[in-house]
């Protein structure tokens, strides 16, 4: 009888989870393409024009946002990437349970020798395994962009000498010589592996977002409230997000958004610059001293809000009267 729920849950979702893997695939390897076609430098153009009141809502530093891992982490904040999952995540979470008895096919199921237990398993295990595929979809769109494109890159000719001079080397720039194109493969400058942690990150958001959703669709009996509750919180926690990191003198309210531990940005800068600090729960400075949560801190932080969201969910599905259907 699970193998029939796990098929059911499936056969529900299967389109929505293969729609949301090709855009989400699709657009990571479209903004690894265009970070190929913008130099560098010409970035660094752009960001001394952006005001100092600005910065204070970045999580990385600009001198790391500007090379190419930089730009291209960006990408597991962009919208396409953090509703795609959001929208799975909240579609199937609401299905779960006020879906079932919106439509009037909750009594039908448990008419079956099914306990409710059983159900609530197999709507989770599929939502989990979606968010799992989606994440994972976000970072072989990346792998994908940085395997199949390349950089041009302006190089001033130069002589090569047998031997190094001292203060200049063994290259020394032709003079007048106009600067030649270079293509560079995308792959040769960025390690994809730096990017897991931000992919990780990403399907944490989506564990905590399904939990969550979840737990409102086994209080209620319509769909479209739990998905009505669940949207107003999302929007009121990026808010006051924001705020936290806009107002020095709120900062504090940082500890009461859940998207504070989502910064993918930041968790990949950390790959980046130390390979070590990829899946460390803690970080310290050279002191010995805290300096802040690790990677693995963050998304444990998600993982486990959701985990005990469905704990709470099982615990009231089991235990409340099902309305009558209508």
């Amino acid at each position: 009888m699970n193998r029939i729920l796990l098929k059911k849950a499936l056969d529900d979702a299967k389109w929505l989870l293969l729609g949301c893997g090709l855009v989400i695939t699709a657009f990571c390897w479209v903004r690894v393409w265009l970070v190929s076609r913008l130099d560098t430098a010409r970035f660094q153009n752009i960001l001394d024009n952006i005001p100092d009141t600005w910065k204070r809502f970045a999580s990385v530093d600009f001198e790391w946002l500007i090379t190419y891992a930089g730009r291209i982490a960006v990408t597991f904040d962009e919208p396409i990437v953090v509703f795609g999952v959001s929208i799975w995540a909240i579609a199937r979470g609401s299905d779960c349970i006020s879906g079932e008895i919106g439509r009037g096919t909750m009594e039908m199921l448990l008419a079956q020798p099914v306990s409710r237990l059983q159900l609530l398993v197999s709507h989770a295990t599929v939502t989990l395994a979606g968010v799992l595929l989606l994440a994972s979809a976000a970072w072989l769109g990346i792998y994908g962009g940085l395997h199949t494109n390349a950089v041009k890159q302006e190089v001033t000719p130069s002589w090569s000498m047998p031997f190094p001079l001292p203060l200049i080397g063994k290259e020394i720039p032709k003079p007048f010589a106009k600067p030649q194109q270079q293509s560079t493969p995308m792959s040769e400058l960025v390690d994809a592996r730096v990017f897991i942690p931000g992919a990780a990150n990403v399907f944490s958001l989506g564990v905590f977002l399904a939990g969550l959703t979840t737990l409102a669709s086994s209080c209620d009996r319509y769909r479209w409230r739990t998905i009505g509750v669940v949207v107003s919180l999302y929007v009121v926690e990026i808010i006051v997000k924001i705020i936290a990191r806009g107002v020095d003198y709120l900062s504090w309210l940082q500890y009461g958004s859940v998207f504070s531990a989502y910064e993918p940005q930041r968790l990949v800068q950390m790959a980046d610059r130390d390979a070590g600090a990829a899946w460390k729960l803690l970080l310290f400075d050279n002191q010995g001293a805290f300096e802040s949560l690790g990677p693995l801190g963050h998304h444990l932080i998600l993982i486990g809000l959701g985990v005990a969201c469905y704990v709470a969910a099982g615990v009231i599905f089991i235990r409340r009267d099902l309305p009558a259907p209508l």
